[in-house]
C-alpha cells in the first residue's frame, strides 16, 4: 500500500495497478507504437505487475522489512497465468526492482530471476529485446502512478523506444501537481485521461474501509 504523504489514506497496489492498466491500455499514436505483443498480453502484464501484493494489502511501499519485500517479489514472479507473454512481462519488471538494490540478498534473487527469465524465453517465440522494451513502458506507467498514489508534487522522465523497428529513444517527461498529471511528448490515443482510485482512511485500513475518492486528470504538457 501507499500512505498518502498529505494525508492519513492509504492507497492499495491493487489501485495503483488499476491506474497503471489504464495508461497501458491507451498506449499508442502515430509517434508510439504498440509493441508487438496482444494487446490483451501487455494490459495484464504492466497492468499487473506488482500482482504479488493481493487486493487490499497492508504492506507499506518503502517502510517494510526487506525479508517481505523479498517474499512478495518472489511470489510475484512465480505467480503464473495462462499468458506467457503478461508472465515474461511481468518478471522483467521484478527482475528490473531487483537489481536496483545492492543488498546480497536481493542480488541473489536478481541473479535467480535473471536465470529463470532466460529459461522462460528460450521456449517463446519472442525476442528478449522486445520484453526489454516493453519494460520500459511499464517503468514509465508504474513512475507515473506510483508518484500519483504518494500524492506528493514529483516530476521525472523515462527513456522509451517509441518505434519498434528502431533504437532511437524518447525521455518522456511526467509531472505530477495534486489531482493533475502532465505528459509529454504525449504517448497514449486518446487527447487526455480521466479517472480515479480510491484510498482508505488510516488507521482503521485494512480492517475497516472508509473509501476516499482520488480523482486524477492525465494530459499533455502545455
Amino acid at each position: 500500500m501507499f500512505k498518502s504523504k498529505r494525508r492519513s489514506v492509504a492507497i492499495p497496489q491493487s489501485e495503483h495497478l488499476k491506474l497503471v492498466g489504464a495508461l497501458v491500455y491507451l498506449w499508442g499514436n502515430r509517434d508510439f507504437d504498440l509493441p508487438q505483443v496482444e494487446l490483451a498480453s501487455l494490459v495484464a502484464g504492466v497492468g499487473l505487475h506488482d500482482r504479488g501484493y493481493g487486493s487490499l494489502d497492508d504492506s507499506p511501499v518503502g517502510d517494510m522489512p526487506t525479508e517481505k519485500w523479498l517474499a512478495i517479489t518472489r511470489r510475484g514472479f512465480d505467480m503464473t497465468g495462462s499468458d506467457p507473454v503478461a508472465d515474461l512481462i511481468v518478471r522483467h519488471h521484478l527482475a528490473r526492482l531487483t537489481s536496483n538494490n545492492a543488498a546480497p540478498d536481493v542480488q541473489a534473487l536478481h541473479e535467480t530471476l535473471v536465470r529463470e527469465i532466460g529459461d522462460q524465453l528460450s521456449g517463446q517465440a519472442f525476442s528478449a529485446a522486445l520484453f526489454e522494451r516493453i519494460d520500459r513502458i511499464t517503468n514509465l506507467c508504474d513512475s507515473i502512478s506510483f508518484g500519483f498514489c504518494f500524492e506528493a508534487p514529483v516530476e521525472g522522465q523515462v527513456s522509451i523506444f517509441p518505434r519498434n523497428t528502431a533504437n532511437d529513444e524518447v525521455s518522456v517527461r511526467y509531472s505530477i501537481r495534486s489531482t493533475g498529471i502532465t505528459i509529454a511528448p504525449w504517448p497514449f490515443s486518446v487527447a487526455s485521461i480521466k479517472g480515479y482510485l480510491v484510498g482508505y482512511r488510516l488507521p482503521d485500513y485494512p480492517a475497516r474501509l472508509d473509501p476516499v475518492i482520488l480523482p486524477y486528470l492525465i494530459s499533455p504538457e502545455s
